[in-house]
């Protein structure tokens, strides 16, 4: 058994996707199936076809027409985007299942979404192909920090008092205290899943870009979005500017980025809402 697995033996069975996410999976993942064949799928959800519905019609996503059907919403936004809309809804969800524990859940969506939108606005800027798939990468990326302060939390107290104390990033004190960091230990947990490998990839690389062997770029992009904050006006510190120059994002423009994405950021909140989601106690 590996360090990670030791982690997330618990948190697997407190965290978990709807089944209606595995079987968009599978559809997208089988090429005999279509476009009506994953609309058909995806109805047979109310609620995930209303959000979709929702999400879809927000200029969020870019549509300028208003959109009625899920078979629309699926033509429209192809089979790839229809996947990531329904892997974000089905994670806002699995948030719900874990209010009880004690974890300030809320705030960590947040802070999700906040990663998330900063993710697609370098991309945007980046002129990568489909940005919005940056923003389901984003919104994944630090699912295992949370993992490890629901299963270690006098430990990573300790380690963000470090972090803190020192301004070394956070990641070397994980892999100090627990043979991994975060990035790896959300990864572990979203293979198991099946989460394609480009997301998988790109969170298990987030702090070593440079060393990704595929999606390097997806695993920078994280790096930054993970160290930008809309309510910071300096650059971010402790970028590692030779690993963002082999993978061509050294010349971002961080404070555009953090205007485009402070722009977004209601909005993302708003059609994936921590509103249910209280302060553990």
């Amino acid at each position: 058994m590996s360090n990670t697995q030791e982690y997330l033996i618990d948190v697997a069975n407190l965290i978990t996707l709807p089944d209606i996410y595995i079987a968009v999976k599978e559809a997208v993942d089988d090429p005999g199936i279509g476009m009506l064949e994953l609309a058909g799928i995806v109805s047979f959800d109310p609620a995930i076809s209303a959000k979709l519905l929702k999400i879809a019609n927000s200029p969020f996503y870019g549509q300028v027409s208003e959109i009625e059907t899920v078979n629309r919403a699926v033509s429209l936004l192809g089979t790839k985007m229809v996947h990531d809309i329904v892997l974000s809804i089905s994670v806002s969800q699995a948030f719900q299942s874990i209010v009880g524990v004690n974890y300030d859940v809320a705030t960590f969506w947040q802070n999700s979404v906040m990663r998330a939108v900063v993710a697609k606005c370098c991309a945007i800027e980046l002129n990568i192909p489909e940005p919005d798939r940056l923003f389901t990468l984003g919104l994944l990326s630090d699912i295992g920090h949370m993992i490890m302060c629901i299963r270690a939390p006098s430990l990573m107290r300790k380690i963000l008092s470090q972090h803190q104390k020192t301004g070394y990033p956070l990641h070397i004190f994980e892999r100090s205290s627990f043979g991994f960091d975060s990035g790896e230990l959300g990864a572990d947990l979203l293979e198991g899943w099946s989460i394609p490998d480009s997301i998988v990839t790109g969170i298990r690389y987030q702090n070593c870009p440079e060393i990704a062997p595929e999606y390097g770029q997806e695993a920078a992009i994280i790096y930054c979005a993970a160290r930008l904050h809309l309510d910071e006006k300096e650059f971010p510190n402790m970028l590692d500017y030779e690993a963002l120059k082999q993978l061509n994002t050294e010349h971002l423009d961080f404070e555009n980025i953090r205007f485009e994405a402070d722009l977004l950021y209601n909005e993302a909140l708003s059609l994936f809402p921590v509103s249910q989601l209280k302060k553990a106690v």
